[in-house]
């Protein structure tokens, strides 16, 4: 149980401020006002997730699991506050939609060369698909007996 940033009283759940309509209203204003700032040297779990190109929901998932030492939670707003190192390290967010879109661009191929292609799948034994996978990754295709 926590306890109100306002007036100190107990909160109920995980609910950040009591059930006072004062303090839900000196929240309020504090957000419209810009009381709430950003520290020296972090970033919001917005700001983190465009330079990570993942959701905020997932950067604030990963705040609460802890994978981003030094984070912490602002009490009065629920803002989470990412130092500015943690962006800079680990591993770099989903590529792009576009780029993903792409990648999975259908092949593109004539009748003609379409049955050339099951023709030699065909002799080598193995599934179409799996052919083509080993053909485009240039693996070796070894002709089963």
């Amino acid at each position: 149980m926590s306890n109100c940033p306002f007036c100190g009283r107990p909160t109920i759940g995980r609910a950040r401020i009591c059930e006072s309509t004062e303090c839900a209203k000196r929240q309020q204003d504090s957000w419209f006002d810009g009381q709430i700032s950003v520290p020296d040297g972090f970033l919001t779990a917005a700001d983190f997730a465009k330079e990570r190109g993942i959701s905020r929901q997932m950067v604030t998932r990963n705040c609460t699991n802890g994978k981003y030492p030094g984070a912490f939670q602002d009490p009065q707003s629920g803002r989470w506050y990412i130092p500015d190192d943690a962006a800079s390290s680990g591993k770099v967010g989903r590529p792009p939609v576009l780029d993903r879109r792409k990648a999975r661009q259908p092949i593109k191929a004539t009748d003609a060369e379409w049955k050339g292609i099951v023709e030699k799948a065909a002799v080598t034994g193995l599934p179409v698909n799996e052919y083509m996978i080993r053909k485009a990754l240039d693996k070796p295709i070894n002709k089963k007996k």
